[in-house]
């Protein structure tokens, strides 16, 4: 049956609803070490460190500013703000680009990778209670069409 652009909007509103509602449940029922650890960060610092995990995948030496502040979709100097802010707090590092000795690259720290992986262990808990409800063929299909559609927003 084919759904209308109505049908689909709906549909994309309610998943938006069901990300939000799961992001505010999972940093409100965290426990209580992991919530101190973490909860030092706001979202945009969260969403940074994740960012940042992405984005150096197979780049050990980094990212550039700009490439950070594109994927964020921030201006350069609203990042630099930002990084600024996660170096203070020790999570990330920041290191001359070898490619490009006019510009830095950034990393994550130590610190940075052990926080990340302790938000991304909470999320991932959280998110297998949420799809433990949905059939392996259900879960195939959802991965398939948010990765069809992913890589025609961002790969064209």
């Amino acid at each position: 049956m084919l759904q209308t652009a109505a049908d689909i909007t709906a549909s994309v509103h309610q998943f938006e609803t069901i990300l939000h509602q799961f992001k505010r449940d999972n940093l409100n029922e965290v426990d209580q070490n992991h919530y101190q650890k973490i909860m030092g960060l706001s979202v945009r610092q969260m969403n940074a460190l994740g960012a940042l995990n992405r984005l150096m995948t197979n780049r050990q030496e980094g990212i550039p500013l700009k490439e950070l502040a594109h994927y964020l979709r921030m201006s350069i100097p609203s990042t630099s703000l930002l990084v600024d802010s996660m170096v203070k707090k020790g999570l990330f590092d920041r290191k001359e680009n070898p490619r490009d000795r006019r510009s830095l690259c950034i990393r994550l720290s130590e610190e940075g990778e052990s926080r990340f992986q302790m938000l991304f262990n909470g999320m991932k808990e959280k998110l297998d209670t949420l799809f433990s409800i949905l059939s392996q063929e259900d879960k195939e299909n959802f991965c398939r069409i948010v990765d069809t559609l992913y890589n025609h927003v961002y790969n064209k």
